[in-house]
């Protein structure tokens, strides 16, 4: 399966952006909010001598969000890390023998985080599990919650891909 690009042509040769997915959005989102906080902090620092005590551990947490959606877009739209030398070495049909091996154990992979993150959060929350290091009354298991939810997206669009591939299969000639 070969990488999206940013942008695809139609017959009139338009150029049309492709749509991006709920994770980029959600991972654009945070990014924003965390330079938008450390500007803020940034300025209350130099300009008031004065500082929120959460800043630095809230800019971190949109980080963590930010990176494990982002990781769930590279999965949506198949641009997660591979080799492509290598597989660009091959005929077409061990090609896509291959993204099908490689899709399955990033769906099998994700699943398997998704319920153990599941079971990480339901402990965080059991146990009342807050943030060593932090004036915010906040459970970390909300912070966690970030892993079976995007894992579980993850999972789900390599289920998808992986279908994709097994129909192109099945409709496609043999190589031999």
């Amino acid at each position: 399966m070969n990488r999206e690009k940013d942008y695809k042509m139609n017959d009139d040769e338009i150029v049309i952006p492709r749509r991006h997915t709920f994770e980029e959005w959600v991972a654009a989102f945070g990014m924003f909010l965390m330079l938008v906080l450390v500007c803020v902090e940034i300025t209350k620092r130099e300009f008031f001598n004065s500082s929120f005590l959460w800043s630095e551990e809230v800019a971190r947490y949109l980080m963590i969000w930010s990176i494990y959606f982002g990781a769930s877009a590279a999965v949506a739209s198949g641009s997660h890390l591979r080799i492509d030398m290598l597989i660009d070495m091959v005929s077409s049909r061990v090609r896509r023998l291959l993204d099908i091996f490689a899709q399955f154990w990033v769906c099998a992979f994700s699943l398997a985080i998704t319920y153990a993150g599941y079971h990480y959060v339901e402990d965080s929350f059991t146990q009342g599990f807050v943030s060593a290091d932090s004036n915010l009354p906040l459970q970390m298991g909300w912070i966690q919650l970030v892993i079976p939810v995007t894992f579980a997206l993850s999972a789900f669009h390599a289920l998808r891909q992986l279908s994709k591939l097994v129909a192109t299969d099945r409709a496609s000639p043999k190589e031999i």
